[in-house]
């Protein structure tokens, strides 16, 4: 029992010295994909400059009912 704890101890404290990477900084103009069932609308928003969060309502469409052109 001695000898298992005496491995793990060695083991956490080996772990602790390697070094972690350092993941990359997340861009800001990362769009974010909306759970659809055909698809997103991929209009951007005039304010925000933003992609639209809605889904589409038929297969046709590539724009929500707010951004479809009429």
């Amino acid at each position: 029992m001695k000898k298992l704890l005496l491995i793990i101890s060695i083991s956490l404290i080996s772990m602790s010295f390697l070094s972690i990477n350092e993941s990359q900084p997340i861009k800001s103009d990362f769009v974010e994909n909306v759970e659809c069932k055909i698809r997103q609308c991929n209009a951007t928003a005039k304010s925000t400059g933003k992609r639209c969060k809605h889904c589409v309502s038929n297969d046709s469409d590539y724009q929500c009912y707010q951004h479809k052109p009429k």
